[in-house]
Protein backbone atom coordinates (compact mmCIF):
# COMPACT_ATOMS: atom_id res chain seq x y z
CA UNK A 1 0.00 0.00 0.00
CA UNK A 2 1.21 3.52 -0.84
CA UNK A 3 2.51 5.61 2.07
CA UNK A 4 -0.13 8.03 3.35
CA UNK A 5 0.59 11.75 3.56
CA UNK A 6 0.38 13.44 6.98
CA UNK A 7 -2.94 14.98 5.89
CA UNK A 8 -4.35 11.58 4.91
CA UNK A 9 -3.22 10.15 8.25
CA UNK A 10 -5.15 12.95 9.97
CA UNK A 11 -8.42 12.44 8.09
CA UNK A 12 -9.99 10.04 10.67
CA UNK A 13 -9.26 12.52 13.48
CA UNK A 14 -10.57 15.42 11.36
CA UNK A 15 -13.82 13.48 10.85
CA UNK A 16 -14.04 12.89 14.60
CA UNK A 17 -13.44 16.60 15.24
CA UNK A 18 -16.29 17.36 12.80
CA UNK A 19 -18.60 15.33 15.08
CA UNK A 20 -17.22 17.02 18.18
CA UNK A 21 -17.66 20.54 16.78
CA UNK A 22 -21.03 20.08 15.05
CA UNK A 23 -22.87 17.94 17.62
CA UNK A 24 -23.85 21.05 19.64
CA UNK A 25 -25.31 22.52 16.43
CA UNK A 26 -28.13 20.00 16.80
CA UNK A 27 -29.44 22.22 19.59
CA UNK A 28 -29.97 25.03 17.05
CA UNK A 29 -32.51 23.05 14.98
CA UNK A 30 -36.08 22.14 15.75
CA UNK A 31 -35.67 18.73 17.37
CA UNK A 32 -36.31 15.83 14.99
CA UNK A 33 -37.10 18.13 12.04
CA UNK A 34 -35.76 17.23 8.59
CA UNK A 35 -32.77 19.58 8.94
CA UNK A 36 -32.03 18.16 12.41
CA UNK A 37 -32.24 14.58 11.08
CA UNK A 38 -29.96 15.41 8.15
CA UNK A 39 -27.23 16.84 10.40
CA UNK A 40 -27.77 14.01 12.85
CA UNK A 41 -27.38 11.42 10.07
CA UNK A 42 -24.13 13.09 8.92
CA UNK A 43 -22.83 12.99 12.49
CA UNK A 44 -23.81 9.32 12.75
CA UNK A 45 -22.03 8.49 9.49
CA UNK A 46 -18.94 10.32 10.76
CA UNK A 47 -18.95 8.06 13.82
CA UNK A 48 -18.71 4.98 11.61
CA UNK A 49 -16.38 6.48 9.01
CA UNK A 50 -13.64 7.76 11.33
CA UNK A 51 -13.00 4.39 12.95
CA UNK A 52 -13.32 2.49 9.68
CA UNK A 53 -10.74 4.69 7.94
CA UNK A 54 -8.36 4.66 10.91
CA UNK A 55 -8.36 0.86 11.01
CA UNK A 56 -8.23 0.43 7.24
CA UNK A 57 -5.33 2.84 6.85
CA UNK A 58 -3.54 1.58 9.97
CA UNK A 59 -3.55 4.98 11.66
CA UNK A 60 -5.49 4.09 14.80
CA UNK A 61 -4.05 5.68 17.88
CA UNK A 62 -4.72 6.72 21.44
CA UNK A 63 -5.54 10.30 20.47
CA UNK A 64 -8.11 9.19 17.90
CA UNK A 65 -9.68 6.71 20.33
CA UNK A 66 -9.99 9.38 23.03
CA UNK A 67 -11.37 11.98 20.62
CA UNK A 68 -13.88 9.40 19.39
CA UNK A 69 -15.03 8.65 22.95
CA UNK A 70 -15.47 12.35 23.76
CA UNK A 71 -17.31 13.00 20.49
CA UNK A 72 -19.59 9.98 21.06
CA UNK A 73 -20.33 11.06 24.62
CA UNK A 74 -21.20 14.59 23.48
CA UNK A 75 -23.40 13.48 20.56
CA UNK A 76 -25.29 10.88 22.58
CA UNK A 77 -25.61 13.21 25.56
CA UNK A 78 -27.24 15.82 23.33
CA UNK A 79 -29.51 13.19 21.79
CA UNK A 80 -30.63 11.88 25.20
CA UNK A 81 -31.22 15.45 26.40
CA UNK A 82 -33.38 16.21 23.35
CA UNK A 83 -35.28 12.94 23.61
CA UNK A 84 -36.10 13.46 27.28
CA UNK A 85 -37.00 17.10 26.66
CA UNK A 86 -39.26 16.42 23.67
CA UNK A 87 -40.95 13.12 24.49
CA UNK A 88 -43.10 12.15 27.42
CA UNK A 89 -41.22 9.10 28.67
CA UNK A 90 -42.90 6.72 31.07
CA UNK A 91 -41.46 6.74 34.58
CA UNK A 92 -40.10 3.19 34.19
CA UNK A 93 -38.07 4.35 31.15
CA UNK A 94 -36.57 7.28 33.05
CA UNK A 95 -35.54 4.99 35.91
CA UNK A 96 -34.03 2.56 33.41
CA UNK A 97 -32.05 5.31 31.65
CA UNK A 98 -30.94 6.62 35.06
CA UNK A 99 -29.75 3.15 36.04
CA UNK A 100 -27.77 2.88 32.80
CA UNK A 101 -26.20 6.29 33.49
CA UNK A 102 -25.20 5.12 36.98
CA UNK A 103 -23.55 2.03 35.47
CA UNK A 104 -21.72 4.17 32.88
CA UNK A 105 -20.46 6.66 35.46
CA UNK A 106 -19.46 3.78 37.76
CA UNK A 107 -17.38 2.30 34.94
CA UNK A 108 -15.76 5.71 34.38
CA UNK A 109 -15.03 6.04 38.10
CA UNK A 110 -13.50 2.54 38.22
CA UNK A 111 -11.41 3.34 35.14
CA UNK A 112 -10.16 6.55 36.73
CA UNK A 113 -9.45 4.89 40.08
CA UNK A 114 -7.57 1.98 38.50
CA UNK A 115 -5.87 3.58 35.48
CA UNK A 116 -5.98 7.34 36.26
CA UNK A 117 -7.82 8.00 32.99
CA UNK A 118 -11.40 8.66 31.99
CA UNK A 119 -12.26 6.40 29.05
CA UNK A 120 -15.04 4.43 27.45
CA UNK A 121 -14.22 1.07 25.88
CA UNK A 122 -14.79 0.30 22.21
CA UNK A 123 -16.57 -3.01 22.73
CA UNK A 124 -18.92 -4.61 20.24
CA UNK A 125 -21.78 -4.06 22.69
CA UNK A 126 -20.94 -0.34 23.00
CA UNK A 127 -20.81 -0.06 19.22
CA UNK A 128 -24.16 -1.84 18.87
CA UNK A 129 -25.68 0.45 21.49
CA UNK A 130 -24.27 3.49 19.72
CA UNK A 131 -25.71 2.24 16.44
CA UNK A 132 -29.15 1.81 18.02
CA UNK A 133 -28.92 5.27 19.60
CA UNK A 134 -28.01 6.75 16.22
CA UNK A 135 -31.05 5.01 14.73
CA UNK A 136 -33.42 5.92 17.57
CA UNK A 137 -34.74 9.21 16.13
CA UNK A 138 -35.61 7.29 12.96
CA UNK A 139 -37.09 4.31 14.88
CA UNK A 140 -39.44 6.39 17.05
CA UNK A 141 -42.02 7.13 14.33
CA UNK A 142 -41.90 3.51 13.14
CA UNK A 143 -41.87 1.51 16.39
CA UNK A 144 -43.27 4.01 18.85
CA UNK A 145 -41.75 5.30 22.05
CA UNK A 146 -42.07 2.24 24.30
CA UNK A 147 -40.67 -0.31 21.84
CA UNK A 148 -37.81 2.03 20.87
CA UNK A 149 -36.93 2.63 24.53
CA UNK A 150 -36.95 -1.08 25.33
CA UNK A 151 -34.71 -1.99 22.38
CA UNK A 152 -32.16 0.74 23.09
CA UNK A 153 -32.21 0.26 26.87
CA UNK A 154 -31.68 -3.51 26.66
CA UNK A 155 -28.61 -2.97 24.49
CA UNK A 156 -27.39 -0.08 26.65
CA UNK A 157 -27.85 -2.09 29.87
CA UNK A 158 -25.85 -5.00 28.50
CA UNK A 159 -23.06 -2.77 27.19
CA UNK A 160 -22.87 -0.66 30.37
CA UNK A 161 -22.70 -3.75 32.59
CA UNK A 162 -20.08 -5.32 30.32
CA UNK A 163 -18.00 -2.15 30.43
CA UNK A 164 -18.13 -2.02 34.23
CA UNK A 165 -17.09 -5.68 34.49
CA UNK A 166 -14.25 -5.12 32.02
CA UNK A 167 -13.04 -2.02 33.88
CA UNK A 168 -13.01 -4.03 37.10
CA UNK A 169 -11.24 -7.06 35.60
CA UNK A 170 -8.69 -5.62 33.13
CA UNK A 171 -5.08 -5.69 34.30
CA UNK A 172 -4.27 -2.69 32.11
CA UNK A 173 -6.52 -0.29 30.26
CA UNK A 174 -7.37 -1.60 26.80
CA UNK A 175 -9.77 0.75 25.04
CA UNK A 176 -10.13 -1.61 22.09
CA UNK A 177 -11.21 -4.72 23.99
CA UNK A 178 -13.85 -6.34 21.79
CA UNK A 179 -15.96 -8.11 24.39
CA UNK A 180 -16.01 -9.68 27.80
CA UNK A 181 -15.95 -13.01 25.98
CA UNK A 182 -12.61 -12.36 24.24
Amino acid sequence: MKELSPLQKSIPNIITLFRLVFSPALLLFTPFSNSFLLLYALLGVSDVLDGFLARRWGVSGKLGARLDSVADFLLFGILVYLLVRNYRFPVWALFWVGSIAILRFSALAVCFARFHKLAFLHTYANKATGFLLVLSPFLLPILGLNASVIIVCVAASISALEELILQLSQHELNLDVASIFK
